[in-house]
């Protein structure tokens, strides 16, 4: 459900945004420093491609832009940490409107400021086959065997 969830909230994330001037590319050194802070806020590694912007979110605007793409498992701290250490990354930045989703689990957050712009979106559920009839809160399965999956896009318009 999250994946699902994740890949719809994904491609909604830059509606309107084909007609728009293509997206550029951070400088290297801006997109290895977001790749480090990104790796710090969830505890595993992000690294940071360049690319296009729709290999993260099918409407965004056309060019290159920083990529990030994660996954993980082994991670103990909860949801909400990550979530919140992803969000001081943006603390001095504005929202990017029609670009927020939250949900148990999962969220997709999109940030400007100036000419910049971050969407990042990350989900954790629990391994395939385990807690599918029960509300993920219910869920008993240790958190270290949950799967963590991040993909963000960050770019210059």
């Amino acid at each position: 459900m999250h994946r699902i969830a994740l890949a719809i909230l994904l491609s909604v994330a830059g509606i309107g945004s084909t007609r728009a001037a293509p997206a550029k590319p951070w400088t290297p050194d801006l997109c290895a420093t977001l790749a480090k802070d990104f790796t710090e806020a969830l505890g595993f590694p992000v690294p940071a491609p360049v690319g296009a912007p729709k290999a993260v979110a099918d409407d965004a605007p056309a060019g290159t832009a920083c990529l990030f793409s994660a996954k993980a498992t082994g991670i103990r701290h909860d949801f909400g940490d990550a979530e919140g250490r992803l969000r001081r990354i943006v603390k001095d930045w504005k929202d990017l409107p029609g670009v927020a989703a939250d949900g148990p689990g999962s969220t997709l957050q999109g940030y400007r400021k100036g000419d910049r712009r971050i969407i990042f979106g990350l989900t954790h559920e629990p391994p395939e086959g385990t807690c599918e009839d029960e509300p993920v809160g219910s869920c008993e399965v240790p958190l270290e065997r949950w799967q963590w999956t991040f993909k963000a896009t960050a770019y210059r318009k």
